[in-house]
């Protein structure tokens, strides 16, 4: 959300409603009683009923006691509040008072579920100890690029530590008759199974699900009303809800790791801190808060806009107080808000706009991510600094060795993210069933095509890439990140694992995460997923988990909540 948009006030709000509700009360009495004695007495009534609440909200008894009174004083509470009142029984007077009984009760039955939450955290018993856990009979494919399937594998994972250590990591990976399962480890016996790790997504956002939504043809006013309404605090617990709801739904489908790309009101910070303090269990964050983008450029409803270098540099110095994980800035135009034919793509920020976040962002030591989709844009980018290119187009071959060798880059080198899911279907799928404009499915058309030249480029000429989806977005879902495994395989000569490696691996050291997580070996955190035939002769079987670990916690049978309208169309791959 940009800073000069102020979310609703809650107080002016509710005075205007209830100014509105008392006239609308009003003027229904005078219908209703034809007198203003009437009138009065039904304003009255609405302070007065009030009363009715008393023996409904009471937890545990409250509920049986206002079904006591129904039955046996006849509603005596009713008669009694009417009679305060001096008010003759009506349709509105029995509409408030069954309207209190129902708001009553949903508060009655919300107490006593917090209460026995409480209660049991205080005194119930107390988990025993994480076990240390060994995985046995299963064919692990660790994801490096060129090592061999390990038949009739362990893994054993050291959940118990001592103090100072982290539970959760590899302790021993290889064949069952190398290794010596110690007694105190419990085995899980995997009947077969492949053992490979986690997927990571590197470009994400957790506030949407991937579902079709006319929300995205909004004019930018109502967008603007939408996000004031969004950062109340009633629309940022809905945002936490889902956003928390959808990064857990990508964990039950193997993806341990998420990059999160720019969500509103730094919620995607605070749900990576409820992970980490482990509140929830959830996947591995890296987090970026409010992306920056010029004024009217792509990305500004959900972010930040900054029109010069100290605007910029304050909005990087802003996100890095609020303790993200990287910067996420958007120097060129994009699909989703594109007005003409030919938008997306176009370059908004300057090579020095550009290069100034990235210098301070650098001084954090925090990576650059740019939303860029046009050749022009990718020159400009590299030349600014960046870490890494989100979505990308075609690469000239004067580019490839500043991709390669970039010294305003953080680590000397700029990596690509190409999110081919992002706009296959916006590119193949009628309108209809997408909810996005003509405009704006020419446009897709456009970056989708040069989205797949890039990746074909970076693939053929030793470019680094990781795998990034833009999970939210038409079609898009957190939970299909594998999907992209099969667009790289369709649109490059790689190896089902090349692409497992390019997935895992490769995309945990572009992050800076290859040191935890990203392949088993021992010593790196145990985030795992377990499927049921092997994805290097079949990748589809990476759409069937039966089992993800995270660091350690294992989840068994993960269910995952799909999306209908997603589930139902078959959305088939752009030729070139």
């Amino acid at each position: 959300m940009t800073e000069n948009i102020e979310p609703y006030k809650i107080t002016p709000v509710l005075r205007k409603i209830s100014l509105f509700f008392i006239l609308l009360v009003a003027v229904l009495a005078w219908m209703t009683y034809g007198s203003l004695t009437g009138v009065l007495g039904m304003l009255a009534y609405l302070l007065v009923g009030l009363l009715n609440v008393y023996p409904w909200i009471l937890p545990f008894i409250g509920i049986p006691l206002g079904i006591i009174d129904m039955i046996l004083n006849n509603f005596g509470m009713y008669t009694y509040t009417l009679g305060l009142a001096r008010l003759e029984p009506s349709w509105m007077s029995s509409a408030w008072y069954w309207f209190i009984i129902i708001i009553s009760s949903l508060i009655d039955i919300y107490l006593m579920i917090k209460i026995v939450y409480f209660l049991k955290s205080k005194f119930g018993r107390k988990k025993e100890p994480k076990r240390n856990l060994a995985l046995i009979n299963c064919n692990i494919i660790d994801g490096n690029k060129d090592s061999k399937v390990i038949s009739n594998g362990v893994i054993l994972i050291q959940n118990k530590v001592e103090e100072g250590q982290e539970p959760g990591k590899i302790l021993k990976v290889g064949l069952a008759e190398e290794i010596e399962i110690p007694q105190e480890y419990k085995k899980i016996d995997l009947k077969g199974q492949y053992v490979l790790p986690g997927l990571i997504n590197a470009h994400c956002h957790l506030f949407g699900s991937g579902k079709p939504m006319k929300v995205m043809n909004l004019s930018d006013e109502t967008m603007k009303k939408l996000m004031r309404l969004l950062g109340t605090s009633i629309g940022k617990w809905i945002s936490i809800r889902m956003m928390k709801k959808n990064a857990q739904n990508a964990l039950n489908a193997g993806v341990t790791t998420l990059r999160s790309m720019g969500d509103p009101f730094y919620l995607d910070v605070k749900l990576r801190k409820m992970i980490e303090e482990g509140k929830i269990l959830g996947p591995r964050l890296l987090v970026s808060g409010l992306g920056i983008c010029p004024t009217g450029g792509h990305g500004g409803a959900f972010g930040f806009m900054a029109d010069s270098k100290g605007e910029i540099r304050k909005r990087v110095r802003k996100n890095i107080r609020e303790e993200v994980d990287c910067i996420k800035i958007l120097s060129t135009g994009g699909v989703m808000d594109a007005r003409i034919v030919g938008e997306a793509g176009r370059p908004q920020m300057t090579v020095e706009e550009i290069e100034i976040a990235c210098t301070e962002a650098h001084r954090g030591n925090l990576l650059v991510a740019t939303h860029c989709e046009s050749t022009e844009g990718i020159r400009e980018a590299l030349n600014g600094g960046v870490d890494t290119i989100e979505h990308g187009a075609d690469i000239p071959d004067d580019l490839i060795p500043l991709f390669k060798n970039n010294p305003k880059a953080l680590r000397g080198y700029t990596a690509l993210t190409p999110t081919i899911s992002a706009g296959m279907a916006l590119a193949t799928l009628p309108i209809k069933d997408t909810k996005i404009t003509p405009v704006k499915f020419e446009n897709a058309k456009l970056i989708e095509k040069e989205m797949i030249l890039g990746l074909r480029k970076a693939y053929e000429n030793g470019i680094r890439f990781c795998i990034g989806t833009d999970a939210s977005v038409p079609y898009s879902t957190h939970y299909g990140v594998w999907k992209e495994l099969k667009y790289y395989l369709k649109y490059t000569d790689m190896s089902a694992q090349e692409a497992i490696y390019f997935a895992t691996k490769n995309t945990a050291e572009i992050l800076g995460l290859s040191d935890i997580t990203g392949s088993i070996e021992e010593g790196k955190f145990a985030d795992l997923q377990v499927v049921p035939e092997n994805p290097l002769e079949n990748i589809d079987t990476l759409g069937n988990v039966t089992m993800v670990v995270i660091k350690g916690n294992v989840i068994r049978h993960p269910k995952v909540k799909k999306v209908k309208k997603v589930e139902k169309i078959e959305i088939k791959p752009l030729e070139i």
